[in-house]
This record gives structure tokens, C-alpha cells and sequence, in this order.
């Protein structure tokens, strides 16, 4: 695992326009209808947030929003996008991968999870979704290896249908693997 240090740095050398969020992010928005309970706000949480474009998108629906993740560099950057969009976003920085991690039991409506996988952290993802909540998660499969760029290291690259399992208990609302210009799982599943 890189150090926070190195995530600082890799995070301060951004230049030019940040990328917007992964359209599949936007294919969960029906969904969190079935998410709402009564009149209150709904609480979302972005896990392994980096510079914030899942955890801004997110903010923008009106959904209460915690951008989390190991950098403090880019959770700046990420509140600093929220500002300017004009929308308020909750940072935490955490060390997703501690074994004593905790994002809490059934506090979030929307769980967000984009090119960050650590198989340990998945059943503190599992249970900080509110029974009826919704967790969009997108990442790299073990076939990314035969594009040049993404990760290479297996401990961070799913096996075919992995995604499935992980969730098993969830109600998997869409489910898809590519293989084009990137090789990704990506789920939308519902905590019944």
C-alpha cells in the first residue's frame, strides 16, 4: 500500500481539469426512491473518494454527503469542488485499509465505491448501508492487466463475477463486466 504521503503527492500533482463522476454513478439515482425513507434527507457516503468527483455528484442531488478517504490533499480538493458547485460535502480522512475501520452501522442511504478495492473493508462497506440503501461500486477486473494503464497488482483486481459474491445477501439490481478500454465490474445493489 502507498503512504499517505504518497497519495498526498500524486494528488498534488493534478493538472488541468478534473474528470467528472463515472456514468454509472448517475444509473443509481432511481434507485435511491427506493432508498428513501419519509422526509428526511438522504446521508451518502464516498469511500475512497480521492479528489471528491463521485462525492460531489452526490452532494449535487441534495444528498447529505461524506467524502472519505486516505489523503488529506484530496479531500481539499474535493471540499474545494463542492464549494464551487455550491454544495456542502462532509471529509474524513481514514486508512481504509485498518482492520479497525468502521463507517458505521446503517447510517447511509447511497454507499460509493469507484476504482478502490480492498476485499477486507467489504463487510464494514456492507454494514454502514441502511437496511433498503443502495451501494453503487465500479472497479477493475483481473483482465485490466492487458491494458497499459490501471493497476496491475492482484490484491486490487476482482476475478470474474467476484463482485457478486462479495455483495451476496444484497439485492443485485444491475450487474455488468466490460472488457474495452478498461476492464471493470461494476454493481448496484440493494441492502434488503
Amino acid at each position: 500500500m502507498a503512504s499517505r504521503a504518497d497519495w498526498d503527492a500524486k494528488h498534488r500533482v493534478v493538472e488541468g481539469l478534473l474528470p467528472g463522476p463515472d456514468p454509472f454513478l448517475a444509473e443509481a439515482r432511481p434507485y435511491l426512491a427506493l432508498a428513501a425513507v419519509g422526509p428526511q434527507c438522504l446521508r451518502g457516503v464516498d469511500v475512497a473518494s480521492g479528489a471528491g468527483r463521485h462525492a460531489v455528484e452526490m452532494a449535487s442531488w441534495g444528498i447529505e454527503t461524506l467524502a472519505v478517504d486516505y489523503s488529506d490533499v484530496a479531500l481539499r480538493i474535493a471540499a474545494s469542488r463542492a464549494a464551487a458547485a455550491g454544495c456542502g460535502l462532509a471529509t474524513r480522512c481514514l486508512d481504509l485499509e485498518d482492520p479497525a475501520t468502521d463507517l458505521g452501522d446503517g447510517a447511509y442511504d447511497l454507499v460509493s465505491v469507484f476504482n478502490y478495492l480492498h476485499r477486507p473493508l467489504v463487510p464494514a462497506l456492507k454494514r454502514c448501508v441502511r437496511p433498503g440503501g443502495i451501494v453503487v461500486y465500479k472497479t477493475y477486473t483481473q483482465e485490466q492487466r492487458k491494458f497499459d494503464a490501471g493497476p496491475r497488482n492482484p490484491a486490487y483486481l476482482l476475478h470474474e463475477r467476484e463482485l457478486l459474491e462479495l455483495f451476496a445477501g444484497f439485492d443485485h439490481l444491475v450487474y455488468r463486466e466490460a472488457c474495452e478500454s478498461e476492464a471493470t465490474a461494476a454493481l448496484i445493489a440493494r441492502r434488503p
